[in-house]
């Protein structure tokens, strides 16, 4: 056999271009055209071979796909189903990190999961304050009426479930942070101010915090 085998990473890029091609109802016949209209020659027994995992996918088959099938190859190369284990990577990371890791928003470091979880408690634990407050505004009595709270109670009810979602979310971070400094750094809110302070706003959450 020339070169190394297929690894793990193959065999997830393979699953993925399947649910993906199987996701938007395109045919292999459709996608052996699509992939010869942008240069990349391939029969449809071919990309069968391909979603088989038993042919490799090349970085320049890989971005032409990603295109056609309407995803990114970042979604294509993350393990599916939770999965972690990827060709040359340890084990032993979360399913979380491996996904912002291939987003590019995370680096498998030490210094990297420390920074990454740190920021996550900072901004959970500013949302949990903001939905107790907000909660506490809303369900204080009206002024006009003390028997009724200020908002309707279908309004108080979404709020009350987001507040359950980022206090379980804050459970995560906790747990992580734990295994990734004992000392309890991670949860040192001076010490991510000082790194932090001039992008991030409290009471708000990024575009990778899985809160918003």
């Amino acid at each position: 056999m020339r070169g190394n085998p297929a690894g793990t990473t193959n065999a997830h890029v393979a699953q993925n271009i399947r649910a993906a091609r199987q996701a938007i109802g395109m045919d292999l016949r459709t996608m052996s055209e699509g992939l010869k209209a942008a240069g990349r020659k391939l029969s449809t027994s071919g990309i069968s071979k391909l979603e088989a995992g038993d042919r490799r996918v090349d970085v320049d088959d890989l971005t032409v796909i990603a295109h056609l099938l309407r995803t990114t190859p970042a979604a294509l190369l993350t393990p599916p189903d939770e999965q972690t284990t990827l060709t040359g990577v340890p084990e032993g990371y979360e399913p979380e990190e491996i996904d912002r890791w291939m987003r590019g928003e995370l680096v498998l470091t030490d210094e990297g999961l420390f920074n990454y979880w740190q920021q996550e408690w900072v901004i959970c634990t500013d949302r949990i304050h903001y939905l107790e407050t907000t909660l506490a505004g809303m369900t204080a009595p009206d002024p006009d009426d003390p028997e009724k709270p200020r908002a309707n109670p279908k309004t108080i009810a979404a709020y009350t479930e987001r507040l359950q979602t980022a206090r379980a979310r804050e459970q995560v971070i906790r747990e992580r942070g734990v295994q990734i400094d004992p000392t309890g750094r991670v949860f040192n809110a001076k010490d991510y101010t000082e790194n932090y302070a001039d992008t991030h706003q409290p009471g708000q959450t990024t575009a990778r915090s899985t809160l918003s």
